[in-house]
């Protein structure tokens, strides 16, 4: 299949099994709000960023060995990708062993990262154990072949087992909780629901490639480049985990559990959006993985400006969105009582924005295997985001947080992650000087659309009616707008263009169906027919 078909199937499952995984945790994170208390909520956000910390051991061998799949999958070397699969097993296996002793090391330590009370009916110690179990499991069970599907450009598999894992997982945990009213009852769930997941995709992989089998040994050259590519990834591994799990950990040690859980209320919105906008990402490296494979650089970067505009509309609209209705809906969610100021809402819409502007390259980077070029970057990111968080917060407390990830954002993450492609990839620091422009052109463009939408509604209430109206002017007026200040553009109408070439080429292959199907109706109205008249010959 072709790569535009490929991703267009894997983009229509990744958002399926998104929204499927995200409304039923929705309705089991609600539950445990009233059911449990809002505590319950920050310890399962400590817990969550602790053993993300501890995944640094994976070390990025994933990303390594699935780029290392992509050529022989496409010339057909079977012997190779097997030995490849052989040898990402060991790693898993040690990466495993790893996480597990790191997470035993933690154990006794766990009450030094929590300040103020714990839930009097949990024991800590006992929950992170569940916890870890969870973490490492997939590491001994099969994890390392759905490198095959992702490789394969068959991520849309992957996405059916985990959506309906997903569905049955959370049903059970709403109904241990309004059954047992219990955390233990709530939890022990989730390490079972990884082991059906991971026995799952084992299988369909090997219904798909029966082929592809753990055997052989890959040479010592092949080791050597993994190698340097783990050694980038490691650096960007690091750097992302501190990035985006710091903060949850800083939050319980200087402001408690409840401060935690309500401020992961507001995260929770924001990272739905950031996992609705990764299956973007994810559907796009193999496809564009493939097309560096096989076209010129001049195609690549034409593909590269399209992909980054479309992109850029949609993190902008989405920036309005939460603006407008981040304190309504946490209101209605979690309750005016468990709700924080106005200034953390326009925060939060800022660190979404400075947060995924930089996508594209790092789609782009992904692809290629640019990680040793910039392997510093994320490390420097990181360091510059903690040493900011603990400074910040002990001075405004919460808006610190948030102001700290911002500021290593725009400092660091987008100027000079996306300079890493320019430089060993386009070769060209015009283009780079270029991209920085646009993004900046396209911030002062969200914070119109921000304003103007905002002004617009603010004379509208809260309450249900209020937020449908709000929800409909942030539907209307960002896109009207985005429309005004952008439809006289080259990159508009290129991106216009490929939307209508897709919808073209659906509506083709349709009607190219249609007639397939009325041609095999015929014959077998003829067969039919035919048939008839032997058997009235024969009566």
């Amino acid at each position: 299949m072709g790569r535009t078909d490929n991703a267009k199937r894997n983009l229509i499952w990744g958002f399926i099994q998104k929204i499927v995984s995200v409304l039923i945790p929705f309705v089991s994170r609600t539950i445990m709000i009233y059911v449990l208390g809002m505590e319950y909520i920050g310890l399962n956000s400590l817990f969550a960023s602790i053993l993300s910390m501890l995944s640094f051991a994976e070390l990025g061998i994933g990303s390594a060995l699935v780029f290392s799949m992509y050529k022989p999958i496409a010339d057909g070397d079977d012997d190779k990708v097997c030995a490849l699969l052989a040898f990402y097993r060991r790693c898993y296996i040690v990466i495993g062993t790893i996480i597990v002793g790191c997470g035993l090391v933690i154990l006794p330590f766990l009450d030094k990262f929590i300040t103020g009370d714990v839930p009097s009916d949990t024991n800590i110690y006992v929950l992170f154990l569940i916890y870890l179990f969870n973490n490492a499991v997939g590491y001994f069970l099969f994890a390392y072949k759905q490198s095959i599907l992702i490789a394969s450009q068959r991520i849309d598999l992957v996405s059916k087992v985990n959506l309906i894992v997903s569905f049955f997982l959370n049903v059970l945990q709403i109904a241990a909780l309004l059954i047992f009213r219990s955390y233990y009852a709530f939890i022990i769930i989730l390490p079972v629901s990884t082991c059906v997941s991971n026995l799952w995709i084992a299988y369909v992989t090997k219904e798909h490639y029966p082929q592809y089998i753990c055997k052989g040994m890959i040479g010592k050259e092949e080791i050597k480049v993994i190698a340097e590519k783990v050694g980038g990834l490691l650096c960007q591994k690091i750097g992302n985990i501190v990035l985006c799990n710091v903060d949850a950990i800083v939050i319980s040690s200087f402001l408690g559990l409840r401060i935690l859980g309500i401020y992961n209320g507001y995260f929770y919105v924001i990272s739905t959006l950031m996992g609705f906008l990764y299956i973007i990402q994810q559907t796009l490296i193999p496809s564009v993985g493939s097309s560096i494979a096989k076209e010129s650089k001049e195609k690549n970067y034409k593909d590269f400006s399209k992909f980054q505009y479309i992109y850029m509309w949609i993190v902008s609209w989405c920036s309005v969105c939460l603006l407008v209705l981040f304190q309504p809906f946490i209101g209605m969610w979690q309750g005016t009582e468990n709700m924080l100021g106005i200034e953390i809402a326009v925060l939060m819409t800022w660190y979404f924005f400075v947060y995924k502007m930089g996508d594209m390259s790092y789609v782009y980077k992904e692809a290629i295997g640019l990680w040793w070029q910039g392997k510093y970057i994320p490390l420097i990111s990181s360091m510059v985001n903690l040493v900011l968080n603990i400074s910040l917060v002990q001075i405004i407390g919460l808006p610190g947080i948030i102001i700290s990830t911002i500021i290593s954002a725009i400092c660091v993450n987008t100027p000079f992650g996306s300079r890493v492609l320019f430089k060993h990839y386009f070769n060209s620091n015009k283009l780079w000087l270029r991209f920085l422009r646009d993004v900046f052109i396209w911030f002062v463009k969200c914070l119109v659309c921000c304003g103007i939408t905002w002004i617009c509604v603010s004379p509208v209430g809260n309450g249900i009616i209020g937020m449908a109206i709000k929800a409909f002017a942030c539907i209307i007026i960002p896109n009207l707008l985005l429309l005004a200040f952008n439809f006289k553009n080259a990159e508009f109408k290129e991106a216009f263009a490929f939307g209508m070439g897709i919808i073209k080429r659906k509506s083709k292959r349709r009607k190219s169906m249609s007639n397939m199907n009325q041609k095999c109706f015929t014959v077998s109205n003829i067969r039919t027919e035919i048939r008839g008249g032997v058997e009235l010959s024969y009566l």
